[in-house]
This record gives C-alpha cells, structure tokens and sequence, in this order.
C-alpha cells in the first residue's frame, strides 16, 4: 500500500517549472499583442527616419501652414510640367530679326510671334538744302510716311538761309527783304497742319543770314499709314539790293509713335 509521502511525490513530479525555452515564448507573446499600443506612446526621439514613412504617408492635411519655403524645395525642382500654365509663363526664348518687326504675341512656352511694326521713334534722315522758289507754289523740303496704328508726335526744325547767288554778288543782295512759311503736315490726308513764319533782313553788306522755325504736330492715330510733309514758300522784296538772294530750307521730319489716352482715363484725370 502507497504510502502518502510517496503519493505526494509522484504530484511534485508532474509538476514541473516550465522551461527557458517557454519562458520566452511567452513573453514573445505577450509583446506581439500589446507591441502596438505600446510603440505608438514609447518611440525614442530620432527614431524615424525615412525607412520607416511609407510612400505618400505624410499627406497635405499633416502639413501645417507656412511650413514649406523657398529654402525646403530643391533647386530646379519646380519645372513646367509642375507650374500653373495659367499664371506662370516660361523665359521668352524668341527675338524677332527682320526689318521693322516687334514682338506681337509670347506663348506660354515662351515662344514669340512677330510682325511687321513701324518704329515708334524714326525720323525721314538727313536733311538737303532745298532751294525754294518765289511765289505761293510750296517747295517740299522733306517727307516720310509711317505705319499707321497709333498717333504721332512730329517736330521738324526747318533751317533757312539766305545767301548770294555766287561768292561776288553779296553787297549785290544787300537791303533784300525776304520772307519764309513753312508748313508741316502730318495724319493719314495730312489734314493735321502747324506752320510758321520768319522774315530775313539782308544787311548792306550781304552777309549770309540764318533762321529756323520749330514746327510741331500731332497725328491723330489711324489704322492706315501716316502721311508727312514738310514743306516751304518764300516771298521777297528787293529793297535796295539789285540781285535776288538764294534762299533755301534744310529740315529733318522726326516721329514719335503715342498711345492716346482712352476715354475712361482721361476723365479720371479730369477728375
């Protein structure tokens, strides 16, 4: 008959400790349930890094305003297939080369379209004497015509001189009187219209005489080409002299294109 001592062993027996291998299995266990909760209030500072951030996980709401400046985007980044077509243009990469064109359009690539412009500022070149007849028919001294689509400020200076026919007739236009009109005209039937007029005393000796007259008009804008002119009449009285003084006109026709003001800014400069 079992004795109790020997009852008890056998109990002991079967009651063993559980083994290292266990133990670890266990609190493997124990942290793959409650791991999450417990990383997501214990990461270490510096911890994450780029490794960790899955693609597209930090998302626009995650951004705070003001966050990302100037200093944050990579230079170059930003390129055309990145902009706003509708606010960002491209550099201007086209010029145009042929004679009196300007740029009248740039794509949003930057691309430009030219066409044929008139120069805003030109002028009918250097001027030649021209000798100027007596009587009431005008002489033309100078021309020039410039593209219409705008109005025009022009000026011309005519110089007039009035002289001896040949180096030894001086004293001969001694006492002559000699009056110059001249007339620039401007606008598509030159109707705009500013003259001027000077009157030369010949001395008793003869002397080679001087004198201008500033000349100003303004053309009004059109779409078909300006017209201007700039033309001279002379009247003279002999006085004392005996032979009639050469009397001539040098001038240069100078344009400077305008944009007239619309209606509505010039009442509010009015008011």
């Amino acid at each position: 008959m079992p004795t109790p001592g020997s009852a008890a062993r056998r109990i002991a027996g079967r009651l063993r400790r559980p083994s290292p291998a266990m133990c670890v299995s266990l609190i493997a266990l124990f942290l793959s349930a409650g791991g999450a909760s417990y990383a997501a209030i214990t990461i270490p500072a510096h911890s994450v890094g780029a490794a960790q951030l899955r693609t597209f996980a930090v998302t626009n709401p995650k951004l705070a305003n003001n966050v990302v400046g100037s200093r944050k985007i990579m230079p170059g980044a930003v390129g055309f297939y990145r902009v706003n077509r509708n606010e960002v243009q491209l550099r201007v990469t086209g010029s145009c080369t042929g004679t009196n064109q300007a740029i009248t359009s740039v794509s949003v690539t930057g691309s430009t379209t030219c066409g044929t412009s008139s120069p805003m500022e030109s002028d009918s070149g250097a001027g030649k004497a021209t000798t100027i007849a007596t009587g009431t028919t005008p002489t033309t001294v100078a021309t020039y015509s410039a593209a219409g689509g705008t109005a025009y400020l022009v000026q011309a200076d005519p110089s007039i001189q009035v002289s001896a026919p040949t180096s030894g007739a001086a004293t001969a236009i001694g006492g002559a009187h000699v009056t110059v009109t001249c007339n620039l005209a401007a606008g598509t039937s030159t109707s705009a219209v500013d003259s001027g007029s000077v009157t030369v005393n010949v001395d008793a000796a003869g002397d080679t005489e001087y004198a201008s007259l500033p000349l100003r008009v303004l053309a009004p804008t059109s779409s078909n080409a300006q017209t201007m002119s700039l033309s001279c009449t002379q009247a003279r009285t002999t006085g004392s002299s005996t032979t009639a003084p050469v009397v001539t006109a040098t001038g240069t026709i100078y344009s400077l294109g305008v944009t007239p003001p619309t209606a509505t800014a010039a009442a509010a400069a009015r008011r």
